[in-house]
């Protein structure tokens, strides 16, 4: 691990490796902590473990989730196709998908995917997890809380604009504590506007100003959001005036507003 850039080739190279029926290899670790390790790079080494019987443990580094342990057992090498989908789920290794994949039925059906606090988000892990996002159809909850770095505008649209419009329905998201500002969430309104079945966002600990708060309640005014936190913004009364007026705020069961200008 942490050679230079993984690629498929490489990959491809450790898979012919793992297949030969003569390697006695029991540990691999493989990856790098500068890149994300794609769905399809593990795909392929599981699969060439279908006929391998030496390895024992393979360790991948570059997942958003960290390093990834996974020990081998003859069973599982019986079943390598559910294996895979239960590591998928138990991991939610979240990276580049390409059409045929298998992984895709395990998106496909995902309904939940929350990253770790303190993601180090840069624009190539944004577009991978755009693109993961752009296959799942039963999606409910997502939570991009704390990114570490600042979310940029072209960021964002890899994020949420990956292939065109999502179809999953989406009911809860949290954006909190990602340092983003009025201009970033103009970037997403489109996003936000179009999540009929979305009752709780979370855009707290960022840098939101009344004008953000406007553009929030434009999303109420097309969105019946039940519960909306707003603590530790830029935003004045005359921003919550906006948000308290807009046409779906008799829907709110719960408000955060703490720790603004001088509301709070």
């Amino acid at each position: 691990s942490d050679n230079e850039d993984i690629g498929s080739a490489v990959i491809d190279e450790i898979a012919r490796f793992l297949s030969r029926a003569t390697t006695s290899l029991k540990l691999l670790e493989v990856g790098s902590h500068r890149q994300c390790f794609r769905i399809v790079w593990f795909e392929k080494l599981c699969q060439s473990l279908q006929n391998n019987t030496t390895m024992s443990k393979m360790s991948i580094v570059g997942s958003l989730h960290g390093p990834i342990e996974i020990f081998i057992s003859n069973e599982q090498r019986k079943n390598m196709e559910k294996y895979m989908a239960d590591l998928m789920k138990s991991f939610g290794i979240t990276c580049c998908c390409e059409n045929g994949s298998k992984i895709d039925d395990i998106i496909n059906s995902a309904t939940k995917i929350k990253f770790p606090h303190a993601l180090h988000l840069n624009l190539d892990k944004c577009r991978e997890i755009g693109l993961v996002l752009s296959r799942c159809k039963m999606l409910q909850e997502l939570c991009l809380n704390g990114n570490r770095g600042s979310f940029r505008e072209d960021m964002l649209v890899a994020l949420f604009l990956a292939e065109g419009p999502y179809n999953f329905p989406l009911k809860s998201l949290d954006l909190g504590n990602n340092q983003f500002g009025t201009r970033e969430l103009t970037t997403i309104l489109p996003f936000l506007k179009s999540w009929e079945a979305l009752n709780s966002l979370s855009v707290e600990g960022n840098c939101i100003n009344n004008r953000g708060a406007q553009l929030l309640a434009e999303v109420l005014d097309t969105v019946r959001i039940r519960r909306l936190s707003l603590n530790r913004n830029q935003i004045s009364k005359e921003g919550l005036s906006c948000i308290l007026s807009s046409q779906n705020a008799r829907y709110l069961t719960s408000l955060m507003i703490s720790d603004n200008e001088d509301i709070g």
